[in-house]
């Protein structure tokens, strides 16, 4: 069971990676984890989206890792099915430290999402760190390992539906359009309490 002790400020930059492939695979990994950890104000570890990098055998462990962000400046993560941990240091102030856009109050709607849906608005969202931020505090739901839960306000699912429906003009691909009415539905029920 490895231990990932990692400075954020010594990985490629999201611009222009350089190295391998893994070390690509495990530099995202690890921002991911630090978005997951600062976008929530936690006082005990949860259960992020992140799936887990590490090797099982020759497969991907695809475990959803758990997350803790008690002790500034430490991130700390573990995942439950292979063993996988790690600490994580040197990420405050940069981009990936989300903790500006942690909702201040407590009226938070949830609203589910799947990897498919998630993967496609982290993509969309790389240069928006307030939209990334709510996207990031997605968590496995209890009863259903396809969904995640996202708790959000109701301006912040608001700025997301207006994204969606931005990415819904620029795009030609009928799946990917349906994929963003099925999102845009979701957010439409968050938003209304349902």
């Amino acid at each position: 069971m490895p231990t990932w002790i990692t400075d954020l400020r010594h990985l490629p930059s999201v611009d222009a990676p350089q190295g391998s492939a893994v070390a690509a695979k495990r530099a995202r990994f690890t921002r991911e984890v630090v978005e997951a950890a600062t976008s929530r104000r936690e006082a005990a570890p949860w259960r992020s989206a992140v799936q887990c990098i590490g090797r099982v055998g020759r497969r991907a462990c695809g475990g959803r890792v758990h997350v803790d962000h008690v002790v500034a400046p430490h991130v700390v993560w573990s995942c439950p099915a292979c063993g996988d941990h790690g600490d994580i240091t040197g990420f405050e102030g940069t981009a990936h430290d989300l903790s500006p856009f942690v909702p201040r109050h407590k009226k938070l709607r949830v609203w589910a999402i799947d990897d498919e849906e998630r993967e496609v608005l982290l993509e969309a969202t790389m240069d928006l760190p307030a939209l990334r931020a709510v996207v990031s505090r997605g968590s496995p739901a209890v009863d259903l390992e396809q969904a995640l839960m996202v708790q959000a306000t109701v301006d912040e699912l608001d700025d997301i539906y207006t994204l969606v429906e931005q990415l819904t003009d620029a795009t030609r691909s009928r799946r990917r359009i349906e994929l963003l009415d099925g999102l845009r539905v979701g957010l439409c029920s968050a938003m209304d309490g349902f």
